[in-house]
């Protein structure tokens, strides 16, 4: 019944209601830094049916350090009523007040330290700071990350364009259209040999890629090693407009399923997709791995987190490994999109023997104006051709 609309400095608050004024609600506005809760006052409001008003946010001005500040206004209920009880929210409208002047994240990421690079035919290794990273020339990528020397890859990282369909996707008959991006997710491969790149920071690996389809496309994958035993990984590449529509740009990768805790900053608490996010807010939030697979009759694509800007996969002793980006799609899951694609009832899919984690820049909306033959609209759909570019961090906690 009311649509909020969050300024630096202050909110609009319109009532659309016909009849009510807002003498039965009360209204709180909180401010939050990196995610955590700073302060939380109450606002004194009057906001007549049909009428809009704007108020000054009873904060100061963000502080000016590298952190990120978030305001959310909340309207709730005064007193219970048959349908709620007192205090349920009924709207609320957030807004980042000032932006990161630096990448967001509970613990330091690529910071300057020693590290020894090893090289021989066909591996490079990189050992430094309680860990240590080994790639492999034939095949493309990096095959081992050990953390507190401990192993904390299942399966090698690689690109992904894949996304389990969704019902709307069947009525747009999006899987073959779009099949070749299934087809590269599956069977890429390395296709020459790696550029290598080092300096007092870090060690770089650039991977060329080879990317199967009618006509072949190729696309690079760059690794940055730090001394602190950060990973940057870089999917960039060209989109071949020859291929359909592309579902997602990004990577995936398997860890141990013992990794089944997740708590994420971005988007949330529900899953968020490019076209299904308004009713979320940006917050710390976690919960299991298996309670993002949505129980949908037949599976398909879940889990989903919009402007992640950092996740924690971590066991019950809180080993594991932080990611990080600049607002990326992230994803944890007990199974691949193959995997759910496959089953048609929950108990076809395998028994849980990974965590499976996957993250992006961008996916393809989930629904059209039907669900008949209907993409999603233009404005939530990737770009047809050009170049694309995802970066995220790995380190080990």
């Amino acid at each position: 019944p009311f649509y909020i609309n969050v300024s630096e400095k202050e909110v609009s608050i319109e009532n659309k209601n016909l009849f009510v004024g807002t003498e039965g609600y009360r209204c709180f506005a909180s401010i939050e830094r990196n995610g955590k809760l700073l302060s939380r006052k109450e606002m004194l409001i009057d906001v007549p049916a049909g009428e809009k008003r704007v108020y000054e946010l009873p904060f100061a001005a963000a502080t000016a350090d590298s952190a990120e500040y978030s305001v959310t206004v909340s309207i709730v209920l005064r007193e219970t009523q048959e349908w709620a009880a007192a205090g349920h929210e009924v709207s609320f409208g957030q807004a980042v007040v000032k932006k990161a002047s630096e990448m967001v994240s509970p613990v330091k990421l690529a910071e300057k330290k020693p590290f020894t690079v090893i090289k021989s035919f066909l591996y490079a290794g990189v050992r430094g700071d309680n860990f240590d990273v080994l790639f492999n020339y034939m095949k493309g990528c990096m095959v081992s990350y050990r953390y507190g020397g401990v192993e904390m890859i299942s399966q090698i990282p690689k690109p992904n364009f894949w996304r389990a369909p969704v019902d709307n996707d069947g009525g747009c008959n999006m899987m073959a259209k779009a099949g070749q991006w299934k087809i590269a997710s599956m069977y890429v491969h390395p296709a020459g040999e790696p550029v290598i790149n080092e300096t007092e920071e870090y060690f770089e690996i650039t991977f060329p890629q080879n990317l199967p389809g009618n006509p072949a496309s190729k696309a690079d994958v760059t690794y940055r090693v730090y001394g602190d035993g950060t990973v940057k990984m870089t999917l960039s590449g060209e989109i071949n407009p020859e291929w359909g529509p592309l579902p997602e740009w990004g990577m995936i990768m398997k860890i141990d399923a013992d990794y089944d805790k997740l708590e994420w900053y971005g988007a949330g608490p529900a899953e968020t997709y490019f076209d299904r996010k308004e009713s979320s807010r940006l917050g710390i939030y976690k919960n299991e791995v298996k309670d993002n697979m949505a129980k949908y009759l037949v599976p398909q694509e879940c889990g989903n987190k919009t402007n992640v800007r950092w996740a924690k996969v971590t066991n019950r002793k809180g080993r594991g490994l932080i990611f990080a980006g600049e607002g990326i799609n992230f994803s944890a899951l007990p199974y691949t999109p193959h995997e759910m694609e496959n089953a048609m009832h929950d108990y076809e899919l395998p028994e849980v023997h990974y965590t499976v984690v996957r993250g992006s820049s961008a996916q393809m909306g989930i629904g059209g104006d039907d669900s008949w033959g209907s993409w999603p609209l233009d404005e939530y759909m990737l770009p047809k051709s050009g170049k694309m570019e995802f970066s995220w961090y790995m380190k080990g906690i």
